[in-house]
């Protein structure tokens, strides 16, 4: 395990100790949340060595890998997930005035995002770690998914999308950089990441699915994330809330507290506490997860 020492973002040394919680999905070990006292950035700690981090990828029920619907929930995230992709595409046409767009999708998972990106008239690339997610997105998309950034020449794009991938990654801020390197100079950056600061969040504390340790290394607000992207000189354009987010992530929260068990009354609550979760956000802007729209 490592145990963090000093805080990636203001280099602090002194940290609070915010929850613990189990990671339901494949191992059941218990897992500390803590943050910096100077700059609040949240992390997983300890967390698994780099080189054992694929371990606690390796379940069916890592839907967004295994891509398989073995229980109602799994049925649930593949139907929103379908009504998200346009929403998405929709999304990245607003704050782009390309006439042609060549977009990098990094972390692409199975591939779904970026094949609806290639329906819509866009050139995509793609870069996935998981092998098992790699091969799934190569033949969905009949291009070859790249497993590292390493092997991508020197392509610019004007579009390049992280969904749900920047809190996994243990060098989060070189990959930033190289992500950077890999935007032209009127290029668009996305990033959509939990919102620790959310209502659901603060609701299910350490059964929030949302912290989803000890896969999410890094826990996000919009206040640390402005920390992350000036230290990196990116330029925060807007933000924007994925509504539908606190719904799913509520849904898995009351799984979490039942043991691992759903039920009607669950279901219930979820959808009680997503739309609480929401209409608190839309005068305090702190949805259950968030899209940073970065330029250089």
């Amino acid at each position: 395990m490592i145990i963090t020492n000093s805080c990636p973002v203001c280099q602090g040394t002194q940290f609070t100790h915010l929850t613990s919680c189990i990671d339901h999905t494949v191992s059941h070990e218990t897992f500390n949340v803590i943050a910096c006292t100077s700059c609040d950035f949240t992390q997983t700690s300890p967390r698994p060595n780099d080189s054992k981090l694929g371990e606690y990828y390796i379940s069916d029920s890592y839907i967004s890998h295994s891509n398989k619907a073995t229980t109602l929930l799994d049925r649930i995230y593949l139907l929103v997930r379908r009504f998200t992709l346009q929403w998405k595409i929709n999304l990245l046409l607003k704050y782009s005035n390309q006439n042609e767009i060549n977009i990098l999708d990094y972390g692409c998972g199975t591939g779904e995002f970026l094949k609806s990106c290639k329906e819509a008239g866009f050139k995509i690339s793609g870069v996935e770690p998981s092998e098992n997610a790699r091969l799934k997105s190569s033949e969905l998309t009949q291009i070859k998914i790249l497993e590292s950034l390493q092997h991508i020449d020197n392509q610019k794009f004007n579009l390049i999308t992280m969904w749900h991938v920047l809190e996994h990654i243990p060098d989060f801020e070189y990959v930033l950089q190289k992500l950077k390197e890999k935007l032209s100079d009127d290029g668009i950056l996305f990033i959509a990441v939990p919102n620790h600061k959310s209502f659901d969040s603060q609701h299910y504390d350490k059964h929030w699915a949302g912290f989803d340790v000890p896969r999410h290394l890094w826990h996000f607000s919009s206040s640390t994330m402005k920390k992350v992207l000036s230290k990196n000189n990116l330029n925060l354009i807007d933000i924007c809330g994925m509504k539908l987010d606190s719904y799913y992530v509520s849904l898995l929260s009351e799984k979490y507290k039942s043991e691992n068990k759903t039920t009607l009354k669950g279901y219930f609550k979820a959808i009680i506490n997503g739309t609480r979760s929401n209409l608190k956000a839309r005068k305090t802007g702190e949805y259950s997860s968030l899209i940073y729209i970065i330029k250089k």
